[in-house]
């Protein structure tokens, strides 16, 4: 497969939810670039078997990592949209802990870890969100 290049938008946009846009999709890796309003979110999600890595192009933001696998406590989990399967039974997730991120920073969460990214600044924020490939097939996100 040959080598593809893409120019990320960055252009402001005023949609009233985050607006998401695939990069790639293969075998191996996946990437979106999101373009988020202030008090917008990427919403927390986890891949059992996928690392994943969150890159601030602009803006500032507030990276989160839920630092357990098995989530107890403030909002549920259930599956992404993208998955037919069944959800399991809804469970809270913890405190986050925050982190964070601006422009050239870079998010990072393992496999099996609930994680999302918050714009906090005054202006708009560009990330991109690359994961690896779970050969599970699953993703869970929180609605």
């Amino acid at each position: 497969m040959p080598m593809r290049t893409v120019s990320v938008p960055t252009k402001p946009c005023n949609d009233p939810v985050p607006r998401k846009l695939g990069l790639w999709a293969g075998e191996r890796m996946q990437a979106a670039a999101w373009r988020l309003n202030p008090g917008q979110e990427i919403s927390a999600r986890m891949h059992p078997q996928a690392d994943g890595m969150i890159i601030v192009l602009e803006g500032h933001g507030e990276f989160q990592v839920f630092d357990t696998e098995e989530p107890e406590a403030a909002g549920a989990y259930v599956p992404s949209a993208h998955y037919p399967l069944d959800a399991p039974q809804k469970r809270a997730l913890p405190e986050p802990s925050r982190h964070h991120v601006g422009p050239g920073t870079a998010g990072m969460a393992p496999a099996g870890l609930f994680y999302g990214l918050v714009n906090t600044g005054d202006e708009h924020l560009v990330a991109v969100a690359v994961t690896a490939s779970d050969t599970t097939g699953t993703a869970w996100t929180v609605r």
